[in-house]
């Protein structure tokens, strides 16, 4: 869409043009308020603002903490951020809780840097989402930095072949296979561990670091399940050369994976047909043409319903474990998950995209993805006793996006709909953010959108239950800024 006009500040007399002696040079600033016309140092300063019927969230920055993961690496700049999202109306951050940072070696944790951020919320009055991040920074779309997997957990699945992989060379080291789960080959205290066991004990002893916090600082962890914390799998790597629109490719030649697929389904091997460039179309993959809908039929339909079944059992074996982490929390400790908004090729029938990253819509013509993701969800939810939130990206995206570039057939508004109505079919809150950052300044096309997505008006469960937005930084509390945040945060 076309860019709303930026908001702007100029002088109008400069010294020796005019200007009387003495006088401070004038601003004329276009905001959410309309036009102002006043000395640059007596512009009021920002009202609080009432927050909306659904809260607003901010996504911190990837490096928040310091590389030891024992303090906040800028304490004085988040502290100022702080209390301008405060004024906004924020009701509080995201935080990434690295694995990588935080377990330097086994069983051993480092959580000052949590504390101190939960301190400093608490001071003004914020909440935290914190993401229990099982995964890599860097690599991917918005990472600046790179933080990997922790050495003693990486070199075990490098070793062993625990790393989701496409043929020998196309490896990803963004998080450990889910084909590893139940495997007792990683280092502990007290002797080998499960990848499951790591998680679990991760996130009760961040839950007991910062105990003091649990149910009214924290609200919320949301456990981290895959790629950039996606439930899917590393399907499309930007560091190995993706370009949207590509499909991606499917990620289960490990031992592992193979190994399950045999004695789940018999098949010996992948089925025949399968992408074998991830910025390849769908139909330039046979299982994926349009014309024969291979995928549909015999075993490229069972390999597809195996693929999105055992990432569904990894999700929920995943919920599992961070309700036994939470057990002694308080139980307004909710859980979440975050499903990542794949919204190219949606109108394609075989819905390539997706089924490459796990998500099967295409097998049959009552298959929905979400719809199994939010069962899922409902029962672990069920079972532990907690809500736990279906997190979803690309609210801010509509289906003209693309009207120039038709080959993506992108219909991420579809997409959020379908989502919808699997969330309110098993009555699970659906949470979302925005897919890629955007000026606030300028943004007012993203707010529409959002919040005709969020629906702060609806009585029923079609309302979403909160908004992140990406990603706190300078810009993101400048005044032109939080004066829009501000209206947008009090419009939900």
């Amino acid at each position: 869409p076309p860019p709303h006009p930026r908001a702007e500040t100029k002088k109008l007399a400069a010294m020796g043009q005019g200007q009387k002696r003495g006088r401070a040079p004038e601003t004329e600033a276009t905001t959410c308020f309309g036009t102002s016309k006043k000395p640059a140092a007596s512009l009021e300063p920002l009202a609080p603002v009432t927050p909306g019927r659904v809260p607003v969230y901010v996504m911190m920055q990837l490096d928040w903490m310091a590389d030891s993961g024992g303090d906040l690496r800028d304490a004085s700049k988040l502290e100022k951020q702080f209390e301008a999202l405060k004024l906004a109306g924020v009701r509080g951050v995201m935080a990434d809780v690295w694995w990588g940072i935080c377990e330097p070696s086994p069983g051993s944790y480092r959580f000052g840097a949590a504390q101190a951020l939960c301190g400093l919320l608490k001071k003004h009055g914020l909440e935290l989402q914190a993401t229990m991040s099982f995964h890599q920074c860097g690599g991917n779309v918005g990472d600046p930095v790179t933080i990997p997997l922790p050495d003693w957990a990486l070199s075990v699945a490098r070793e062993k072949d625990m790393l989701y992989r496409n043929g020998s060379e196309h490896v990803s080291e963004d998080c450990l296979s889910l084909s590893s789960d139940r495997v007792c080959a990683f280092p502990g205290p007290a002797g080998p561990r499960t990848p499951l066991d790591c998680y679990r004990e991760y996130m009760a002893a961040f839950l007991a670091a910062c105990s003091n916090h649990v149910g009214t600082t924290i609200t919320e962890m949301q456990v981290g399940m895959g790629p950039c914390g996606e439930l899917r799998y590393p399907s499309y790597m930007l560091s190995r050369g993706w370009n949207y629109p590509g499909v991606g490719l499917v990620m289960s030649d490990d031992s592992g994976m193979r190994a399950m697929l045999k004695t789940d389904t018999g098949l010996a091997d992948l089925p025949a047909g399968m992408p074998q460039d991830q910025n390849a179309m769908p139909d330039a993959a046979p299982i994926f043409k349009a014309d024969t809908e291979a995928f549909r039929s015999g075993e490229p339909k069972a390999f597809f319903e195996w693929y999105s079944k055992v990432l569904l059992d990894h999700g929920a074996a995943l919920l599992t474990e961070g309700a036994k982490a939470a057990a002694q929390s308080a139980p307004s400790l909710a859980l979440s998950v975050k499903v990542s908004g794949l919204h190219w090729h949606v109108m394609h029938p075989s819905r390539a995209t997706e089924a490459c990253a796990g998500y099967n819509s295409c097998t049959h013509d009552l298959a929905d993805a979400y719809g199994d993701i939010a069962a899922m969800i409902a029962k672990a939810a069920k079972t532990a006793g907690r809500p736990i939130f279906f997190n979803f990206t690309c609210l801010e995206m509509t289906n003209v996006d693309n009207n120039g570039n038709p080959q993506t057939s992108s219909a991420p508004e579809d997409l959020i709909a379908q989502v919808r109505r699997a969330c309110i079919r098993h009555s699970v809150p659906l949470s979302g953010e925005n897919a890629l950052e955007f000026d606030l300044a300028t943004g007012g096309w993203a707010f529409e959108r959002m919040a005709k997505q969020m629906r702060g008006w609806s009585p029923g469960r079609d309302k979403m239950h909160a908004l992140t937005l990406l990603r706190l930084n300078d810009n993101f509390v400048k005044r032109e800024s939080l004066l829009e945040l501000g209206k947008f945060v009090a419009s939900t």
